[in-house]
């Protein structure tokens, strides 16, 4: 089991007792160092209301998080821990991200070329086991394989919105 894996493992109790589920983590290392980074939210948030994630949540995942992995000697040397919200363009991780966004707008980047693109930006459609369908804006719709996908992430969309000015 890799690292970032077992780290997953270590978050999920923890998480479950703050109400939140992992969206994602990263270990990199940088410039100054090894950075872990937890992007959390509340369970059943909606993004375009919110993760239901602030400030003073985050501190406290990050003390517990820093504590456990502490008291397991985890990390062994010096590391930086950063705990935040997806916020609204949150990133689409795992099939499961886009059930759940189905309806959605999203941006999605392959590594192989799929009807002459690598970058498509649409609706989620269908979620099948392998692939996901998107709406285009032209109207048509791209199957694209779980399997090519670099990143993928939903996309604030203003239009749903109404702006109102002073009377």
């Amino acid at each position: 089991m890799s690292k970032i894996e077992q780290i997953k493992e270590l978050a999920r109790p923890l998480l479950d007792r703050h109400n939140c589920d992992l969206v994602q983590a990263t270990l990199r290392r940088e410039q100054h160092g090894r950075v872990l980074r937890l992007m959390v939210e509340k369970r059943g948030s909606n993004p375009l209301e919110g993760s239901g994630v602030n400030h003073s949540l985050c501190a406290s995942i990050s003390r517990d998080m820093g504590t456990l992995l502490e008291a397991e000697d985890f990390m062994g040397d010096e590391f930086v821990l950063e705990v935040s919200s997806p916020g609204i363009e949150r990133p689409l991780i795992d099939p499961v991200d886009f059930e759940r966004f189905k309806g959605h707008k999203a941006m999605i980047k392959t590594r192989q070329t799929i009807d002459r693109a690598k970058r498509f930006t649409g609706v989620i459609g269908d979620v099948e086991e392998n692939c996901v369908c998107v709406e285009l804006k032209n109207g048509t719709k791209a199957e694209i394989p779980f399997e090519l996908i670099t990143k993928a992430n939903l996309v604030f969309d203003s239009s749903v919105f109404e702006v109102k000015t002073g009377e």
